[in-house]
């Protein structure tokens, strides 16, 4: 059988000579010029598959009959229809060679000597070259564009509306609005993600596509700069990384265009509102698969890092946990401390027997301990009565709701019927620490360092609040507690 091999990418499928139909005929018309009977049977067409990757359907199956004696000849349009990038049509050209395949191009012959292959280079190394350059130009004009403060492709944002005239964002009233609301339920800290999300569904709030906004939709409205008046352009890139999959890659902060649109809300709210997500993601027990007693507590003694929590399970089933010290984070250029990683498990253990050992041996340190764990008892009482005086406020904001139409008569029963208890438990806790004193609170830590379970012990470590300076360079492990 003599072959047919013809591909287009979807954004050349528009290009004179280069569409699949230009490519079919050109290359029957080739084939029947050498004398070589041709059918549609014998055609192996990707439409739509990029150049630069192997993962071709039509190519998987043409390199399969190859191997499997089903074809005499291949007749390809162009080197660049095969592969756009030369190694790959290097090592095609080679498949087929060793095949004992000819292979012909319509735009040139295909000569298997040293000086034929090294023609068949040259013109792979220039369409590469040309495909580089096309990138670079469009990428420069991209930038160009940006810097003059205009998007480099419609967009369209919660919040906003696009004004094609000038490639730029102007403000939705009504849908701002929402976003403004957004923002001053989430600062009061009064309410969740998920509390602002249920009371947009009961006010009938939706989005372009008339459908609620979900968490995820509230959460990037919290967290996009763009709702405090910058658009960051060229902050990120798509990058194939093989034919069927794309990464997201973020570009170095240098590189991104800050392109100034319409504010819906001040920069100290948006900066507010971000300190609040990146303390909430950090304390979230949802970051971690495992329990990390010294998690968010341990510096390095070395650098001043802090220590990160990791995880991995080896083939075997067997768990290892462990903390390290990144020197830096992921920036490869900078040369690390030199304090090597250390199990989690064993440096829970023995910092928590040193813990312990600390305060039983050192009067002055137990005395801080109990003054720290007093001024947590007088805060706690000072919290909850806060939150009653909160619970209060919120009782007669779901009144007016209810006053106002914006909330039913069973989603009001259910809201205040919550409210209820959550005052009766709020009042019992009072109760109980309001009865307690200053021996009490220090019996209780003492008892409470004999802790066994986790949680306990973890609450012990958030009580103190010192952080746990770790120098494992020598043998035995350095161990500094710091306020």
């Amino acid at each position: 059988m003599n072959a047919i091999y013809c591909r287009v990418s979807t954004d050349l499928q528009a290009e004179t000579g280069y569409s699949i139909g230009d490519q079919i005929r050109t290359c029957h018309a080739h084939a029947a010029k050498l004398g070589l009977e041709t059918s549609k049977t014998s055609e192996y067409i990707d439409d739509g598959y990029s150049g630069e990757y192997l993962e071709r359907p039509a190519l998987d199956r043409l390199r399969n009959d190859l191997q499997g004696k089903l074809i005499e000849n291949v007749i390809v349009y162009d080197p660049d229809r095969l592969s756009r990038n030369l190694t790959n049509q290097l090592l095609l050209a080679d498949e087929i060679e060793k095949a004992n395949i000819q292979l012909y191009f319509v735009t040139g012959s295909y000569d298997a000597s040293p000086e034929g292959r090294l023609f068949f280079s040259i013109r792979g190394a220039i369409s590469a070259f040309e495909k580089a350059k096309i990138r670079e130009r469009t990428l420069r004009g991209k930038r160009a564009k940006a810097r003059t403060g205009k998007m480099i492709q419609k967009s369209r944002a919660y919040g906003y509306d696009w004004d094609e005239e000038n490639s730029t964002y102007v403000i939705n009233q009504e849908e701002a609005t929402v976003v403004k609301m957004i923002y001053d339920l989430y600062l009061s800290k009064k309410v969740t993600i998920k509390d602002i999300a249920i009371l947009l569904r009961q006010r009938n709030i939706t989005n372009q596509q008339n459908k609620s906004l979900t968490l995820s939709i509230i959460y990037r409205i919290l967290s996009d700069e763009k709702y405090a008046g910058t658009k960051w352009s060229f902050s990120k890139y798509e990058k194939k990384i093989s034919q069927y999959k794309r990464q997201k890659i973020t570009r170095p902060q240098e590189d991104w265009i800050p392109i100034p649109i319409p504010p819906i809300v001040t920069i100290d709210q948006f900066q507010a509102v971000r300190q609040i997500l990146t303390e909430n993601k950090r304390k979230s027990p949802r970051n971690t698969k495992h329990q990390y007693l010294l998690r968010n507590f341990l510096k390095c003694a070395v650098c001043g890092y802090g220590l990160s929590a990791h995880y991995k399970q080896h083939p075997s089933g067997r768990e290892y946990t462990w903390y390290k010290c990144h020197s830096g984070g992921t920036d490869k250029s900078l040369t690390p401390c030199g304090n090597p990683a250390i199990s989690a498990l064993y440096l829970d253990d023995i910092v928590w027997k040193h813990l312990c050992n600390v305060i039983t041996n050192n009067k002055d340190i137990s005395s801080i301990i109990q003054q720290n764990n007093l001024v947590s008892h007088t805060y706690q009482i000072n919290s909850i009565s806060n939150f009653q005086s909160e619970l209060k406020k919120k009782q007669t904001t779901i009144l007016r709701w209810f006053s106002d139409g914006i909330l039913s008569i069973n989603d009001a029963e259910k809201e205040l019927t919550n409210l209820k208890k959550e005052f009766q438990t709020l009042s019992t806790a009072l109760t109980k620490l309001s009865s307690e004193s200053k021996n009490n609170i220090a019996t209780n830590l003492e008892s409470a360092l004999a802790a066994k379970s986790f949680l306990e012990r973890r609450a012990i470590i958030e009580k103190i609040g010192w952080k746990v300076h770790i120098d494992n360079r020598t043998k035995p492990i350095k161990i500094q507690f710091r306020p």
